[in-house]
């Protein structure tokens, strides 16, 4: 592993120079607010990082919450009885669990489905829509289950996919919902939606276009939720909320109720509908050891222009997928890599622009590291690493594994700075040295 940054007790520190982020545990709380609000069942509240904890323990303000009014007596369109809300306001499930795109709970699902309905959700949108340039989490991919960890005999959870849209000169937050239900069409309820249409194929949908104010800025959501006789419910919510925190608001919502009406009933989005063969996972949220430098921005089209280059890679007829901005907050970054090309062995690669020449060797953290550094005649710094992991197998642990780490850092003297790693468990071997600096000094790749 490569880092160029300088140590503090706050930094990450990785085992390589590019890894996928690994699925970990965590405890969530998931609150749902019943009186109106943009959409309760998508707003997941996760435990919040180091960087956005608060620095001292006095109680945050009350922020002052305005919801559109509405009659709670008035009729609803395509709803025979509506209820009354539900006067407690909040209802909220605590639980514990990983989440994963093969989670049993929710056998429905897998990392191929996600990248199915990934797709359709795409070919969903209106051709005015284009999705915003972002990370793999980012750019509407449907994200791993995790259970609510609720005693019902049926798990609950869903998996969502999030992204913001831009449509002409409105730009927005577009969330999708799945989730599969054995539960009855729920009741209409006051302020919950505008109106209930059934479709002659018996799917029901509802609809709801509001507003709320919090602190007197006011932001603007419609929803669609439909209810599948296969036991699906999808809902599509859109918002004007923008920016990488969600807190800015551009005043117009990029997609109409009759767009979200389109996706939650499109097929390609139903638990029942089957995957075609051979459909990837989806590539995860990745990172690197020189992730805190964040280079200059890039553009689609130049990631797309990368992403010709390296396909010229020979990867034994397996293929790179299209590059992406390595997290949320690395939009100067992009990154890339296979999982699995067979045997376990995979492979990572990032780019980014905009970075000094290495200015000399660090020990690196760990055991087993075979570190070495050359410059080559136009300037380039290449560095090298050979890196080991002693652990047990998931299937068998009292049998040892060992995973090796081959890397490679390029830095050319224009500031790009180019990292291939290649992982595999014994007996496998990753991906040679050698194969690894011929893909990082291949001509084209820079920024």
């Amino acid at each position: 592993m490569v880092d160029d940054t300088s140590s503090s007790p706050s930094k990450r520190v990785w085992t390589y120079a590019l890894v996928l982020v690994s699925v970990v545990a965590l405890a969530f709380v998931v609150v749902g607010l019943v009186l109106p609000s943009p959409d309760p069942e998508l707003t997941t509240a996760l435990p919040p990082s180091s960087e956005s904890q608060p620095t001292d323990t006095a109680a945050p303000e009350t922020p002052d919450v305005v919801s559109e009014p509405f009659d709670q007596n008035a009729p609803i369109p395509g709803c025979d009885v509506v209820e009354v809300p539900d006067a407690s306001g909040y209802t909220t499930f605590t639980g514990m669990g990983n989440p994963s795109y093969d989670n049993p709970d929710f056998p429905w699902f897998s990392g191929p489905k996600a990248t199915a309905m990934s797709a359709a959700l795409a070919a969903a949108l209106p051709a005015r829509a284009e999705i915003a340039f972002a990370g793999p989490s980012q750019p509407l991919i449907f994200q791993p289950i995790t259970s609510l960890g609720d005693p019902d005999p049926e798990p609950r959870g869903s998996t969502v996919a999030s992204g913001e849209v831009v449509s002409g000169d409105v730009r927005g937050t577009v969330s999708v919902q799945v989730q599969r239900s054995s539960d009855a069409v729920p009741a209409c309820v006051a302020g919950q939606l505008d109106q209930r249409r059934t479709l002659p194929d018996g799917v029901v949908v509802d609809v709801h276009d509001t507003w709320q104010e919090v602190d007197g800025v006011r932001a603007l959501s419609r929803t669609a939720r439909a209810y599948v006789p296969d036991g699906s419910w999808v809902t599509a919510w859109a918002s004007d909320a923008t920016g990488t925190n969600q807190r800015d608001n551009s005043g117009s919502v990029p997609l109409t109720i009759d767009d979200l009406m389109r996706i939650v009933v499109d097929p390609g989005l139903r638990v029942s509908t089957p995957v075609a063969p051979g459909t990837p996972v989806p590539m995860e949220d990745c990172v690197t050891g020189f992730e805190s430098y964040e280079g200059p921005p890039v553009t689609r089209e130049r990631a797309r222009e990368l992403d010709e280059i390296l396909a010229t890679v020979d990867l034994g007829g397996a293929r790179l997928p299209p590059m992406v901005p390595a997290g949320r907050s690395a939009q100067g970054m992009l990154c890339t890599g296979v999982e699995d090309l067979g045997g376990d062995v995979g492979i990572y690669v990032t780019i980014v622009g905009g970075q000094p020449v290495p200015a000399g060797e660090r020990p690196v953290p760990g055991r087993g590291s075979q570190k070495k550094t050359r410059t080559l005649a136009d300037g380039t710094v290449v560095q090298t690493d050979v890196t080991w992991q002693s652990g047990s197998s998931t299937t068998d642990p009292r049998k040892p594994i060992r995973r090796t780490t081959h890397s490679v850092v390029v830095t050319r003297p224009t500031g790009t700075r180019i990292s291939v790693s290649s992982t595999a468990a014994s007996p496998s071997e990753p991906m040679s040295i050698q194969e690894l600096e011929n893909i990082a000094v291949t001509p084209g790749l820079e920024l």
